[in-house]
């Protein structure tokens, strides 16, 4: 038991080292201060435009989870096309599938990689752009209506982590429609659809974004996908 958990570890770190992922940490930086710059931005447009959409602490944090959690669904489902999808359509899934090892923890090494790097992302991503508008405003006030607490970040903080969690699941979705054809393109597709289920707006005042049934139903949906990907991988037929 010990030895397969070293071994799926060890092909994790693999996968980290193949893939060069240095993009997807590039990316995740400048999509942070995209959305740092634009929450900052988003109250003085509300203000000379004479609205105020976001009234409180909490829309704001419900507002900021959702923009992020949107854009690391579609991160996530680039690294899936990139890790998985295209290699099976251009076939260089066989290499690894030459080496005596399990063409299921091949697999779930990829998908425990995507998993895991778009939580990271995410978590890191919200904590930054949290800190960052809540300490601009105390500078520039950039608006009077939010206020935080240390004891209300943490409790933010935890609630994200929940969501964050359930969402990187939910962000599995796309691999069903990716290897229906090994397509990249219905694969982030299909992750848009996603952010439209998880972060749509029903009229001003209720979002889908705080119902975090949503993003778990779909978790729930990918675990499914995920493991009836794996059970049938050794019946699938890239040659």
């Amino acid at each position: 038991m010990i030895k397969e958990e070293i071994s799926l570890f060890h092909l994790i770190k693999l996968e980290q080292q193949k893939n060069k992922l240095g993009w997807f940490v590039k990316g995740a930086i400048l999509a942070t201060i995209f959305i740092l710059v634009f929450s900052c931005l988003l109250p003085i447009m509300e203000r000379n435009d004479g609205q105020q959409g976001i009234n409180n602490t909490a829309d704001y944090l419900m507002f900021i989870g959702a923009f992020v959690r949107g854009v690391f669904i579609v991160f996530a489902a680039v690294l899936i096309a990139k890790i998985i999808i295209e290699e099976f359509k251009n076939r260089t899934i066989l290499v690894m599938f030459s080496y005596p090892i399990n063409r299921k923890k091949i697999l779930s090494a990829k998908l425990i990689l995507i998993f895991c790097m778009t939580f990271i992302a995410m978590t890191i991503s919200n904590i930054i752009v949290i800190i960052g508008f809540f300490g601009l405003n105390q500078i520039v006030h950039l608006t009077s209506v939010m206020n935080l607490t240390p004891a209300d970040f943490l409790a933010a903080i935890v609630k994200l982590i929940l969501f964050n969690l359930a969402t990187a699941g939910a962000a599995l979705v796309p691999l069903y429609f990716g290897m229906i054809k090994y397509s990249t393109p219905a694969t982030i597709v299909s992750s848009l659809l996603i952010v439209m289920v998880t972060s749509s707006s029903v009229g001003p005042n209720f979002s889908l974004a705080s119902i975090i049934y949503i993003p778990l139903g779909l978790a729930l949906i990918a675990f499914g996908i995920v493991a009836s990907a794996i059970r049938k991988i050794d019946r699938i037929d890239v040659n």
